[in-house]
């Protein structure tokens, strides 16, 4: 027989996921022990053993906390002063490193047991007091990290920052991140209001860390919370900015390679007010990317597959509250985990990758096809009409007129119409 896709006489109608996904009501916001302040960014790392961990500061309580596969928060810090915005990252040989401001500039913490215990601190060659906005390790196992200030943005290398370079010697930087691609390409991108209508800015480093030909996106909505940047195992880097001045108009994810832009990227519209959208991107093991952002109320996610050049379908929920920070960690199963900033606490999610169904037909007889970012998922289920069907290897099944849904393992399930 010859495939659904195939053949005269085959006529499709849109994809019933074109909109929004809304959580299942069995999913909710879970706090997180401990009281923050609104600027509070918590760093998320999943460790090669799978294991997720969470660093945070609580300014007014003088401590550093780690969270480790959502147990509650232990401080491994304490009486630290300017305790402020702190960074987790894992050597390839296995050592987990967590970097932190003190009062003598910044510390690191290392761990070798997955994030169990942690060692005493030790101070590194940055004397600057302010929080750790960024870090990274290049393939080569070197670790970097970044920090931020009037006429600066510094990026330090080494364990302990051995070396450092101002990559933006004017007023002024914000919230940059760090990305190291998979041939040692090191990237910052940050905010500038160094020009009226405000500047995201991707910077590619060379080996002596100074600032190669940079991407200017612009104009953009004041922005001083993190900006997203990120590196896959194949060669990829991906920034998120949001377009539009005064106010954003959109939420873009747009990829690099070897420095450059490698497309105009994707584009997800919406109506923002506020700080919105609050932005985060991750990238798991296996090279899918979520993209996370707020607007309307809700927090959005969608992933990848494809390496950026498209995504699923968007899933939502509504936030617990209004956001002012938002951090994500892709996890091995292909869920994606959520941490959002209400102002004064931390409140966590999972979110599932939504299903699309493709609804065609090929003669006379009505098919659905279950897709994940365009890829097939086998043996999705399809209810319709009070009959539940079975998907084949490629996610397609015949079926009934009538309103349906499609499910699967490990995803949120979509709403479709069979006509």
């Amino acid at each position: 027989m010859l495939s659904p896709w195939h053949g005269a006489g085959m006529r499709c109608v849109a994809l019933a996921t074109a909109g929004l996904v809304l959580v299942p009501s069995a999913a909710a916001w879970s706090p997180v022990p401990g009281a923050v302040q609104n600027i509070v960014t918590p760093s998320m790392l999943v460790t090669q053993a799978g294991t997720e961990l969470v660093s945070f500061e609580s300014p007014t309580g003088n401590t550093i906390s780690v969270s480790r596969n959502r147990g509650a928060p232990q401080a491994v810090v304490s009486s630290d002063p300017i305790a402020g915005r702190t960074q987790l990252v894992q050597l390839p040989s296995g050592p987990i490193e967590l970097y932190y401001p003190n009062p003598q500039g910044v510390a690191r913490l290392e761990s070798t047991n997955d994030g169990q215990t942690w060692s005493a601190p030790m101070q590194t060659q940055s004397h600057t007091v302010g929080g750790v906005q960024g870090a990274a390790v290049g393939p080569d196992g070197t670790p970097y990290f970044t920090q931020d200030g009037t006429g600066f943005v510094n990026v330090f290398r080494g364990l302990n920052g051995e070396t450092v370079s101002n990559v933006f010697p004017f007023c002024c930087g914000y919230g940059e991140s760090l990305a190291v691609d998979t041939g040692g390409l090191v990237q910052v991108a940050l905010y500038s209001n160094k020009d009226p209508d405000g500047t995201f800015l991707y910077e590619p480093l060379n080996a002596g860390l100074a600032p190669g030909a940079a991407t200017p996106l612009k104009p953009t909505a004041p922005h001083d919370d993190r900006v997203p940047l990120v590196s896959d195992r194949s060669g990829n880097t991906f920034m998120a900015w949001p377009p539009g001045y005064p106010t954003a108009t959109a939420f873009t994810v747009l990829a690099f390679r070897g420095g450059a832009p490698a497309g105009d990227g994707v584009t997800f519209k919406g109506q923002f007010s506020g700080g919105d959208p609050h932005m985060a991107l991750s990238v798991d093991s296996s090279n899918r990317l979520w993209a996370v952002w707020t607007g309307q109320g809700k927090l959005h996610a969608a992933r990848s597959r494809s390496h950026g050049a498209h995504f699923g379908a968007v899933v939502s929920a509504t936030l617990p509250g209004t956001a002012y920070q938002v951090s994500a960690a892709a996890l091995p199963s292909g869920a994606v985990d959520v941490i959002v900033n209400t102002g004064s606490s931390l409140s966590e999610q999972q979110f599932l990758p939504a299903l699309s169904v493709k609804v065609f037909e090929v003669g006379k007889q009505w098919w659905a096809q279950a897709l994940d970012d365009g890829f097939p998922v086998p043996r999705a289920t399809f209810t319709v009409a009070g009959r539940t069907l079975h998907g084949n290897a490629a996610g397609k099944a015949k079926l009934p007129s009538g309103s349906g849904k499609a499910a699967a393992a490990g995803y949120t399930a979509a709403a479709f119409r069979v006509p």
